[in-house]
Formats: C-alpha cells, sequence, structure tokens
C-alpha cells in the first residue's frame, strides 16, 4: 500500500515500472491491483460493488501466464466498453471467448448462455478496467512469443504449441468444457479422452509433492530428449485393456495424443501452476502394465527454455 502511495499511479505498467516490481507480486494471497489501489486511496471503493466484482477479481491471477497475442487480444475485446456480442465473433474467436468464460467462471457462475455472462462484464468496470490493464501489460512485456497453432486435425483448436494455458483454457479451447455439461472447476483428472476430437489430452506434472499427490499417482514423467518424453498411465491401464490399446495403436486407428506439462502444482506465489502444450506425439514403445510406461515422440522438438529447465535432471528412482 505504501509503495503504490508513492508511485501515485493506476497505471499498473507505470506501478511495475516506477517499483521494479514484477506482475506476479500483485496477485499473492488474496491482492489484487484493484484491491492495492482502494487500500492505498488511489481509486474509490463503491458503497455497493456489482455482484460477483469480488469473486472476479479473485480470478485476475489466472492471466498472468497468457504468452500469445491472439488470445490476448481477443480476452481484451471484452474488456472494453463496445465488446463485441458473443454471437458476433467467428467461430474460431468465440472458442476463445468461451476460453475467456471458463477462466472467469470456471463452475459457469450461473449463466445459461456464454453471451450473458461475456455480457455481464459490461457493468464491472473495476474487472474490465484491472484485467484491460493486466492483458496489456503482458503483450508488451516481452512474455508474448510468436504462435505455433496446431495444424491438421487439430486446426480448429486455438492452442499454440510451447505456450501456456490453464485448465479451464484447455477444457474450453478443447470443446470439453462446456454450459450444461462439463465444467473445468469439477474436473481434477491427467488424463481426458476427447471423442469429439478423437484426442487423448494428457495433463503431466512433473513434480510430484508428498502432499499434492498419493504414491498412488506419483507417476514418474520426464523429458528424455528434446523429441521423446516418458510417461505413466494411470495405475488401472494395462496394454490390452481398451485404453492401453488406443494409446498404442492411435497412429493406425486414427486417434491422435496431445501432451501439456508443467513443472509442479502450483507457482512460488501459491497459485495453479500452468501447463505448457507440447504439442502432438506418436506412441513409440512402451514397459510394464498398471501403469504403462510409455516413450511418447514429440512431433515439436522442445525448444531452448523448455529443454534447459528438464536437461540434466534426474528421473525419479
Amino acid at each position: 500500500m505504501a509503495e503504490a502511495k508513492k508511485a501515485n499511479t493506476t497505471d499498473l505498467s507505470a506501478f511495475l515500472q516506477r517499483t521494479g516490481r514484477d506482475i506476479a507480486d500483485m496477485y499473492r494471497g488474496a491482492s489484487t491491483w484493484t484491491t492495492i489501489l482502494r487500500r492505498a486511496d488511489l481509486l474509490p471503493t463503491p458503497t455497493t460493488p456489482p455482484p460477483g466484482e469480488h469473486d472476479l477479481l479473485k480470478r485476475m491471477h489466472s492471466f498472468l501466464h497468457i504468452d500469445d497475442a491472439e488470445r490476448a487480444t481477443t480476452y481484451r475485446q471484452f474488456t472494453a466498453d463496445n465488446a463485441p456480442a458473443y454471437e458476433d465473433l467467428t467461430e474460431f474467436d468465440q472458442t476463445i471467448a468461451r476460453m475467456l468464460f471458463f477462466n472467469l467462471w470456471d463452475k459457469a457462475g450461473g449463466f445459461a448462455s456464454y453471451s450473458t455472462g461475456l455480457a455481464s462484464l459490461r457493468s464491472q468496470h473495476a474487472v474490465r478496467s484491472e484485467l484491460g490493464q493486466l492483458l496489456a501489460h503482458l503483450m508488451h512485456s516481452g512474455r508474448t512469443r510468436a504462435a505455433q497453432p496446431l495444424t491438421g486435425a487439430h486446426a480448429h483448436i486455438p492452442l499454440n504449441i510451447h505456450h501456456a494455458y490453464n485448465r479451464s483454457e484447455i477444457l474450453a479451447a478443447m470443446g470439453v468444457a462446456r454450459l450444461g455439461g462439463q465444467l473445468p472447476g469439477f474436473f481434477a483428472q491427467g488424463v481426458l479422452w476427447d471423442p469429439a476430437n478423437n484426442t487423448d489430452a494428457l495433463l503431466i506434472t512433473l513434480n510430484k509433492s508428498e502432499r499434492d499427490f498419493s504414491p498412488s499417482v506419483r507417476y514418474k514423467d520426464y523429458a528424455i530428449s528434446r523429441t521423446h518424453f516418458h510417461w505413466e498411465s494411470q495405475n488401472s491401464t494395462a496394454p490390452n485393456s481398451p485404453t492401453g490399446q488406443r494409446y498404442q495403436k492411435h497412429a493406425q486407428q486414427g486417434s491422435h495424443v496431445l501432451l501439456f506439462m508443467r513443472d509442479g502444482k502450483e507457482t512460488a506465489s501459491g497459485k495453479a501452476m500452468p501447463w505448457i502444450l507440447l504439442g502432438p506425439a506418436t506412441y513409440e514403445r512402451h514397459t510394464g502394465t498398471k501403469p504403462m510406461a510409455i516413450t511418447w515422440r514429440l512431433h515439436h522438438p522442445l525448444p531452448d527454455e523448455i529443454w534447459s529447465r528438464l536437461a540434466g535432471t534426474v528421473p525419479p528412482s
């Protein structure tokens, strides 16, 4: 609060520049840029905030990982006073809008339609201001990288290879999250069979702590090289099971595999860590049963910034 008063600005990027703070510092605990400004008397605190404002501000941290301009630009449209109607977007941008929707309301927020939920943001002036400033800062901070979109059977899915996404965005992008169906806030699995896209999505957490993972699910997952990844299936999966057979024969049968990876469950500030999309992969071999230890060949070699974090690590014993 004292730093905010001294910086004497309501502009997030200006504050970060003047104080040398990292943007993640704004979102430790229950803090947000709006709450900091209000406590510093730089922004008036409304006597009666709009319904849902508190919960929406608590979701601002879930946008910190955004690292592509396409997603940030589409999200940012909905922070403007003249935000487009959901129905007026292209089908591709509607999917990105659903990613935004479920990132804000991972249990649907009680809305019956995406249009109604996104339109409700018009009354959320503080939320739109903070989200707009946050996205603008990310877009101009050097964190965004060149897009490398999925192709082929996945070309309609607005995910970029080697970019970061949280669970809500992944499920929404693939069309799995939907109103009246699967909601991200109730999804806790590390594997997903998506029949609509004929795709197995594997959400891999490399470092599984004793606090967060029981011994039965502390699988041994690690990068073997820039092009090969070692992954263990769920304990119930045998090679001759339908799932085990699908993993082994996906190329012949026409199904696909997408790998997502994150270092751990939480970031240094205690928030959920997003996954990096490693992209499509092809089965090469396996050993063992229940779990199956599978070697996947990555279609896109790991770039330096990812491989440097993984190279030289000792696989769990």
